[in-house]
């Protein structure tokens, strides 16, 4: 692999509106009381390596697509910590700024809710993606950060039509018009077929693999099925010095 990230450009530049996001009277903002094994690091690690590893994050995705996008967020199989990179990477973009909106489309096993210590009993993303809601309506802002959520308020063994294109690009067409960075924490791309249908309808994606854990023979597929999509690799649990994890990011070698 490369130490530096690939360059890939979004399919085309949007600009993004600057006036405050309208929240619906009454909505309730999402409050985070993390204990000390949420590897939440923005909260329990502030100023910790695995902090400063998100900002290097940070700092080259904005150096290279300086005008953000929608970032799909997956690794090769489960267990391999893409939903917590996902929650991060995020908060990192947030704390810099950057109005980012973070989105939970794994249905088959949602992690944002779980990860963050909220029950997302309403105005899931699934009500959004049916044409039920709007984003304004159900999106909730993490306390008083540069930060929005979508989550998803049931699991579903299969997502079927809210993830066809006709249901998917409205969707992101209307959070890209508000935010300069969408983060989809998405499912894993084997054996599912979900991420292959999805990746054609984003800017770019990252993919996440774990040190001792993620199955070598899994990346190539895995790489083949992301394509030109992929802007980068993310290593978990990856040893540096003075710490034990996020400790690489880089792209695939051509």
């Amino acid at each position: 692999m490369s130490s530096t990230l690939g360059l890939h450009t979004a399919n085309a530049v949007r600009l993004v509106d600057s006036t405050p996001l309208r929240m619906t009277p009454g909505r309730r903002m999402i409050t985070i009381q993390p204990n000390k094994k949420s590897r939440l690091v923005f909260l329990t690690e502030p100023t910790g390596l695995a902090v400063e590893q998100y900002k290097i994050l940070r700092r080259r995705l904005c150096t290279l697509h300086p005008d953000g996008g929608t970032v799909l967020i997956t690794s090769p199989s489960p267990g391999e910590g893409k939903t917590l990179t996902s929650v991060n990477l995020a908060w990192c973009l947030a704390e810099a700024g950057q109005r980012t909106c973070l989105v939970d489309l794994d249905f088959r096993a949602p992690g944002i809710g779980p990860t963050l210590g909220f029950a997302f009993e309403e105005d899931g993303v699934e009500e959004v993606l049916a044409g039920k809601r709007t984003v304004s309506q159900s999106i909730r802002q993490l306390g008083d950060r540069s930060l929005y959520v979508l989550g998803i308020k049931r699991r579903l063994i299969s997502p079927g039509e809210l993830l066809s294109p006709t249901a998917l690009i409205p969707l992101l067409t209307d959070l890209r018009a508000m935010f300069q960075w969408v983060i989809l924490d998405f499912a894993p791309i084997i054996p599912m077929s979900d991420v292959a249908e999805v990746v054609a309808n984003v800017d770019g994606a990252l993919m996440v693999i774990r040190s001792g854990k993620t199955d070598k023979s899994m990346v190539p597929p895995s790489l083949e099925i992301l394509g030109p999509k992929l802007w980068g690799m993310i290593m978990n649990d990856s040893p540096i010095i003075g710490g034990s994890y996020y400790g690489y990011y880089g792209s695939r070698k051509d």
